[in-house]
């Protein structure tokens, strides 16, 4: 099985995982420590290593009817727009973000900056990212609410004919360097198996697969860093895990609504 490589840009070494196998084959451990098999369920949401890796290929369904639970509860509220604004790139030698494939490349215009367009609302597509890394203070029932939150808006978007590219990040800093793990959930023109995309963005995602991606790096001390960012360029709605999943429940649907209507252009 092909296993995706590590590649350094700046300081920041990134992976890129284009499924789940690819997610779940993170290879040998350069380091001694394995709190990613030894993390408690109370962390990561699993018992144990083998329990994660059967919820990510079996799916979760409770996650899913919770998502869907939250996405039916816009019925009936969001108003038809024709078209809507979103950030076009835009690149040349500088900008806001690094373009990871034309940096590669050689090509020397692999920033990238942002500047809007107007496009269809409808048969349009867009990139979600759920920025999974977060400190460990931030408890395991947010991360799951962050999740949830994250396929609701998918679930919604997708029934109103937006098509979407779904990944969950999950960066982290350290005082050596950053490192990012990214894991694509959904491919735009795939039908949307919410138990699976929904499994995907589960806490033992990051506190148990994505850690052992960064048991692969010597560079990684044992406290697995500090929280960082995703890569703003990775996508065109990125939601922060440790900031929506705190929102009180009552509060879920208000900003799943908001989510909704500026990817469709409508006016609150």
């Amino acid at each position: 099985m092909n296993r995706p490589e590590w590649i350094k840009v700046g300081r920041r070494w990134v992976v890129e995982c284009a499924g789940l196998s690819e997610f779940l084959n993170a290879g040998p451990r350069a380091v001694e420590y394995q709190d990613s098999e030894t993390g408690s369920e109370t962390f990561t949401g699993t018992p144990s290593w083998s329990a994660a890796v059967a919820l990510l290929r079996a799916g979760w369904p409770a996650g899913a009817e919770r998502a869907r639970a939250l996405s039916a509860s816009l019925a009936g509220t969001l108003a038809d727009a024709d078209e809507a604004e979103r950030p076009a790139p835009v690149w040349d030698v500088a900008g806001d973000d690094a373009d990871v494939s034309r940096f590669l490349s050689g090509e020397p215009e692999s920033m990238v900056a942002w500047e809007p367009e107007r496009v269809p609302a409808a048969g349009r597509v867009v990139r979600v990212v759920l920025d999974a890394g977060v400190n460990c203070s931030v408890n395991e029932a947010h991360l799951q609410a962050a999740g949830v939150m994250t396929a609701a808006a998918v679930d919604v978007l997708e029934a109103r004919g937006v098509r979407c590219e779904v990944w969950v990040s999950y960066p982290a800093t350290f005082p050596s360097c950053e490192v990012e793990v990214r894991h694509r959930l959904k491919a735009a023109e795939e039908p949307l198996d919410l138990p699976r995309v929904v499994a995907g963005m589960h806490p033992s995602g990051w506190r148990r697969v994505g850690f052992r991606w960064f048991e692969t790096r010597p560079e990684c001390p044992r406290n697995y860093g500090h929280r960082g960012e995703a890569s703003r360029a990775e996508g065109d709605l990125v939601f922060p895990a440790g900031d929506i999943g705190k929102l009180p429940e009552a509060g879920r649907a208000e900003w799943l609504r908001k989510q909704a209507e500026a990817v469709l252009g409508v006016t609150a």
